[in-house]
């Protein structure tokens, strides 16, 4: 598979849902939403900054669930897909050209999913790392169902490229 540049990443995970055929803007269903981002898990992105020698190059996959903007908030889910890039300027949140220094940025594509409340689910803290392009089979399988077991239906998204640090 031809990999694509990190860069790219937020509009090929909007074309990833539209292609399921939901709405990147107001996605409803949660195994919609995994079926895509499943499929953006496995499209290798090019520009990554390798921090470590060896094996495992920093592409990974987050779950968090229950996460909330307030403590009493509805819970939320994130999908995100985190990795490290030479570090850039940013500028009104987005990546600009790239600085000249030996440094890395940690931003993420994500995909949040915020649930009525009362919605209950097991996805606190689930992550795997791997080559870009190359999760684990099992690891997508055991994510997977840790998403598609949230009984209710969401009720807003968003899907953003995010700066970590």
């Amino acid at each position: 598979m031809t990999a694509l540049s990190w860069r790219d990443g937020l509009q090929e995970l909007r074309r990833l849902v539209a292609a399921e055929g939901g709405d990147p803007d107001c996605i409803q269903d949660v195994g919609l939403a995994w079926r895509a981002f499943r499929a953006f898990l496995v499209v290798p992105l090019d520009g990554l900054f390798d921090r470590w020698d060896g094996d495992v190059e920093a592409d990974t996959l987050v779950l968090e669930f229950g996460a909330s903007e307030r403590p009493d908030g509805p819970p939320r889910l994130l999908l995100a897909r985190r990795f490290a890039i030479p570090a850039v300027e940013w500028h009104d949140g987005m990546p600009g050209g790239e600085d000249a220094l030996d440094l890395a940025d940690t931003v993420q594509i994500e995909m949040e999913l915020t649930f009525p409340p009362g919605t209950s689910g097991e996805a606190d803290g689930f992550w795997t790392a791997a080559r870009s392009g190359e999760l684990d089979v099992t690891a997508l399988a055991e994510a997977g169902d840790l998403v598609t077991g949230l009984r209710l239906g969401p009720i807003r998204s968003r899907i953003a490229l995010t700066n970590c640090n």
